[in-house]
């Protein structure tokens, strides 16, 4: 999730007989099989282990769903600190992410472990750290990453992020040296592939992505000022970002790498389309838009043959009270509005589903 909020950041294959997957990490799947993501983002810490999350994890399987993405935070108190730390209120614990990653395997679906930072003061959004030492702030970063590259590992999970949404240190190049260490700390203990979720507004200033195994971008673009745009004016600008992303793949040398998108998703309310990154909780329910925005969204950018995978954003869990779904939610899980029908129309069809 990429945007704050003017109250609050709601921060927002393989079958083993264990039902913990393959003994190893599996490599990302061949071009031609597509990656159909969910995110599941737990904020506190026994969500995963809730009961509702077996019959939910059921329920994207039917919409083919085949990829969970695993979203979970650690904390640091200010936009300014430089200690990072699993919070003892809102970190889903390690046991529950765990039962989390097995029960997913075991439904048949590979899994993303993609966990953030956020503060717990100030400003919450990563995007916006200053930190005061950047080299004690780095330090403590890679021990959090390689707590989660350790379980990643044993867990044989398919691909993990080592971050995202970090505007203010991902395209500094003095930083370049901390990120460059902190993928190679991350490959040390997890043998699978890794990636970075940049934020859409600079993806392509991003200083390490040679380092990366999968090139990943969180893709919260404003796609029209209409307060009631149409699913075609929808797609042309999805159309032209997509070429847009595509040159920049090519003229940075990077068409040889994956491309997935890490994170997009529209919360169901009016001025979506101006501000996917921005739930405005007061914004009146509007499903039809959510529903064209999904539409547009696999109309165009999902058809490019360079995209390796999609991952939406999110859905509904009990950590977050206010997206739960249905026709009277206007946040971001498209659980229970016609947004579904239009991913499940997409998700277990073909390719070019319009």
């Amino acid at each position: 999730m990429t945007r704050l909020t003017g109250i609050t950041r709601i921060s927002c294959l393989v079958l083993a007989l264990s039902g913990c997957g393959p003994l190893v990490a599996q490599p990302l799947p061949p071009p031609h099989v597509f990656m159909k993501g969910m995110t599941e983002a737990g904020y506190t810490t026994d969500v995963f282990d809730n009961p509702t999350i077996g019959p939910e994890l059921h329920r994207m399987r039917n919409d083919g769903v085949d990829w969970l993405s695993i979203q979970l935070g650690w904390y640091q108190n200010t936009d300014t600190s430089v200690h990072i730390f699993p919070d003892r209120k809102e970190t889903p614990t390690d046991s529950s992410l765990i039962h989390l990653i097995r029960l997913a395997h075991r439904m048949g679906m590979r899994v993303f472990l993609d966990p953030f930072v956020n503060a717990n003061q100030g400003n919450a959004w990563q995007a916006v750290f200053q930190p005061r030492l950047v080299s004690q702030w780095f330090a403590s970063y890679d021990q959090y990453l390689i707590h989660y590259a350790k379980i990643a590992q044993a867990q044989h999970v398919d691909l993990m992020a080592i971050g995202d949404e970090f505007d203010s240190l991902d395209a500094v190049p003095a930083y370049k040296p901390y990120w460059d260490h902190a993928v190679a700390l991350v490959h040390r203990y997890y043998h699978g592939p890794v990636t970075y979720g940049a934020d859409y507004v600079h993806y392509s200033e991003v200083t390490f992505w040679n380092q990366l195994n999968v090139v990943g971008l969180d893709a919260y673009f404003p796609l029209s000022t209409n307060p009631n745009p149409s699913t075609a004016i929808l797609a042309s600008s999805w159309f032209s970002l997509a070429n847009q992303i595509e040159s920049w793949r090519v003229s940075s040398g990077l068409s040889h790498k994956p491309f997935l998108v890490t994170e997009l998703g529209y919360f169901s309310g009016h001025g979506v389309a101006a501000e996917p990154g921005t739930w405005l909780p007061s914004s009146p329910v509007d499903l039809a838009l959510q529903a064209r925005l999904y539409r547009a969204t696999f109309e165009s950018l999902y058809r490019e043959p360079w995209l390796s995978g999609l991952f939406w954003f999110w859905w509904a869990n009990p950590s977050n009270p206010n997206w739960q779904g249905g026709p009277h939610d206007n946040g971001y899980t498209p659980r229970g509005k016609p947004a579904e029908r239009v991913l499940k129309r997409c998700f277990t069809g073909v390719r070019h589903p319009f």
